[in-house]
């Protein structure tokens, strides 16, 4: 394989990675919109809370899938242009660059840090929202 092919898998890989992005904001935007209507419906009751943080959960859930394929799409790039110059000897510059800035070539089971946070911090709006007592 040749280092272009490997940046055009990699540029597609990131339209995927993008939409799984976009995907997980509307996730957790729903989440939240639910969790809110519960908090403000009259009718609400137990079992509706319940299931209302359980699809906020999931959501997030997903949303830590997604995240960590992010991840790792960037990884695997990285891993292959790493076994690209083992094969060749040369690689350009960019790519060095590039496996320099990723750091690994080991795969990783969780998000970034920043992932992380957004999950935990949209998990607390979400959950409070529903569980929390109305003043």
């Amino acid at each position: 394989m040749e280092e272009f092919q490997i940046w055009s898998i990699w540029s597609s890989n990131r339209i995927g990675t993008s939409l799984m992005g976009i995907g997980t904001i509307l996730g957790v935007w729903l989440s939240m919109r639910i969790a809110v209507a519960s908090r403000n419906s009259d009718e609400s009751n137990l079992f509706s809370k319940i299931v209302s943080s359980a699809f906020g959960l999931i959501i997030l859930s997903a949303a830590w899938i997604n995240f960590t394929m992010g991840v790792n799409t960037m990884i695997s790039s990285a891993v292959a242009l790493t076994q690209l110059k083992e094969t060749s000897g040369t690689i350009s510059t960019v790519a060095e660059g590039y496996i320099d800035y990723i750091g690994t070539t080991d795969p990783v089971t969780m998000p970034l840090p920043l992932g992380i946070s957004f999950i935990v911090v949209s998990g607390i709006i979400i959950l409070g929202q529903i569980w929390m007592p109305k003043k």
